[in-house]
């Protein structure tokens, strides 16, 4: 049969930029646009786009109502889609405007610790078509995406992972991690230290408009943590969730008052619909301005009559509630994953906006294959005040010749330690020890004392946390 030839519907508007791209004998255009006014009737390209990622995901045809939700909060938040458009397609596949790999991004925040947002761009729904795949689609668009963000001043981008194999090649290094805790509730929670504050029933709707203001304050004070976008609220407070495309009645919010009454967290949950023992509560979603409100809200949800066990899936890996029980055996954890995967494009400005306890210079060398990064930086901490200069270009390897995507480290003439732009990704948050991806093998260090230096140096007072999914 004939390809079937109809010109790709890329949009039209304003700031919209386009390029031809060919592999493995198939042409496509590319295409980065913004979402307009004017919902669905004005953005026929988004709506495609969105189409696609349904199906990249595995989710239904995007209903009507979740469609204007989706570009009404993409507009808003001044969200940039990428697409990869075929330029011909057989007989009854999907059309040429339907696109075959997808991406989106936008503006945000990351707390580097010590209440520093550093501006970050934040990277979502990345999919490729499995029949369009090993074309360089996905590398095309990533690296456009990182080639600007890189050339608008951002330190750093962020994404979460769906299949964590994908990124460590394009610099991401997973660098914050939730836990999924089922905590015991038959003799409600037992505390060593009594709770701050009170709690409240509320009303959806008042939880909607005051959870954005409340999740501010912990974003602001939670090192690790990422800045949400307006999709959030309508799904975390049951008014509508995207990906189910429904309402859910059943999601109930609670929030908790300081000793004056001022609202400084809330938390919304629903009863699992179950007939049989142990009677479960799932927590949606649980934001406190301080870990004392938060420890106050689960003695909320723990206390609620009917209830044998409450589950919430982005509690903390170090979690204050543990040590504020007096049974540690009424915590338990189900499963632990990566959240946020930290890609740094500057390092200069990335490390400068770390805080650090450690006072002394290091020499890192940086194997980074895309360029942004690579290179022998020196951090001098001496004068109290981060100092980072960039020295020198490192030595080509036989890796960096051959144009590995992951090329081995080596630690040049003049460098304390070694390691690739992932690897500093996992390290800028402090969630794991640089003597722990030393024994990975993925930091070489001159000798013990300059791994011990580093390890001092990326340490932090607190692990990073963060509730934000994107």
């Amino acid at each position: 049969m004939d390809p079937q030839h109809d010109a790709p519907t890329t949009p039209s508007t304003p700031g919209t930029v386009t390029e031809a791209y060919s592999a493995g004998g198939h042409d496509y255009t590319f295409a980065e646009f913004g979402v307009g006014p004017g919902g669905v009737a004005a953005n026929p390209a988004a709506v495609e786009w969105v189409r696609a990622i349904r199906q990249g995901f595995h989710q239904a045809e995007p209903t009507d109502e979740t469609l204007e939700r989706t570009l009404s909060w993409m507009h808003a938040e001044r969200v940039r889609l990428r697409a990869a458009y075929p330029h011909a397609v057989p007989e009854a596949a999907l059309p040429t405007r339907r696109p075959v790999a997808t991406f989106t991004s936008w503006e945000g925040s990351l707390n580097a610790g010590r209440g520093r947002l550093l501006r970050a761009r934040l990277i979502s729904e990345v999919t490729v078509r499995p029949t369009h795949s090993r074309r360089g689609l996905l590398r095309r668009l990533m690296t456009g995406e990182l080639d600007r963000a890189r050339r608008d001043g951002y330190p750093v981008a962020l994404l979460t992972a769906t299949e964590a194999t994908i990124y460590g090649r394009f610099g991401f290094g997973a660098a914050t991690f939730n836990r999924e805790v089922t905590v015991d509730a038959t003799t409600r929670l037992q505390l060593k230290a009594p709770t701050v504050g009170s709690v409240e029933m509320a009303d959806g709707e008042a939880v909607r408009q005051l959870a954005p203001v409340l999740f501010q304050r912990f974003h602001e004070s939670s090192h690790g943590s990422v800045s949400r976008v307006a999709y959030h609220w309508p799904e975390y407070t049951g008014e509508y969730a995207i990906t189910p495309q429904k309402a859910d009645p059943e999601v109930r919010c609670a929030v908790h008052y300081d000793d004056a009454m001022r609202p400084d967290g809330y938390v919304t949950y629903r009863f699992e619909p179950n007939t049989s023992y142990p009677l479960t509560l799932t927590v949606i979603d649980l934001v406190g301005a301080s870990p004392d409100v938060s420890i106050a809200l689960w003695d909320f949800v723990t206390s609620l009559d009917l209830v044998d066990q409450v589950r919430y899936g982005r509690a903390p890996v170090e979690d204050p509630l543990v040590w504020a029980m007096t049974d540690r055996a009424k915590y338990r954890v189900t499963a632990e994953s990566d959240k946020v995967w930290v890609r740094v494009l500057d390092p200069a400005a990335a490390l400068v906006a770390r805080s650090y306890t450690f006072r002394g210079r290091i020499v890192i060398s940086l194997v980074d294959s895309m360029g942004y990064a690579d290179g022998v930086w020196a951090l001098d901490t001496t004068g109290g005040t981060p100092v980072v200069e960039r020295l020198r270009d490192r030595p080509r390897t036989a890796d960096d010749e051959a144009g590995r995507s992951v090329p081995a480290v080596e630690l040049p003439d003049g460098a304390d330690v070694a390691m690739r732009v992932d690897v500093l990704g996992s390290l800028y948050l402090g969630a794991v020890k640089a003597s722990t991806l030393a024994q990975a093998g993925l930091i070489v260090a001159r000798d013990e004392a300059a791994l011990r230096d580093l390890q001092d140096f990326m340490e932090t007072p607190t692990a990073p946390y963060g509730v934000t999914q994107f």
